[in-house]
């Protein structure tokens, strides 16, 4: 699993121990420091690590959404798990073809402690679209 290029490092929170416990305890990411107003979390993708740091803030701090990037098997391990406890799984496919040209993004979207969302977007290689000669979907 790992934070999305684009996404922010460090996440300010407004209160950090429960969204903590969430994330330990339904992802299983790892903390590599904690301090009474921080975590310092890894994330591992294919030998790859990236880090998140969420940073506890005034009660008054803004929620936003988390969104994280798992490979194939892991968005299938979570999946199930995640969708009991009220996640939502949103998915395409060749009839219903993603924003994305030629990929078959799967997306799972719940909401978390603090007003934060949870989005889990994996790329399914199985159902993308075949590319033509000119490396364009049919």
């Amino acid at each position: 699993m790992q934070r999305l290029s684009l996404e922010p490092a460090a996440l300010h929170v407004a209160r950090l121990t429960p969204l903590l416990e969430w994330l330990q305890t339904h992802l299983a990411l790892p903390v590599l420091l904690r301090t009474p107003y921080s975590a310092y979390l890894e994330l591992h993708c294919e030998g790859h690590n990236s880090h998140v740091l969420l940073l506890e803030e005034h009660p008054e701090a803004s929620a936003s959404t988390l969104r994280l990037e798992a490979d194939n098997a892991e968005f299938e391990h979570l999946a199930p798990r995640l969708t009991s406890q009220g996640a939502r799984c949103l998915e395409t496919s060749r009839e219903h073809p993603s924003a994305s040209r030629g990929c078959a993004w799967r997306v799972l979207t719940m909401p978390l402690p603090g007003d934060w969302q949870l989005m889990l977007l994996a790329l399914d290689p199985s159902r993308c679209q075949h590319l033509g000669p000119h490396r364009l979907a049919p």
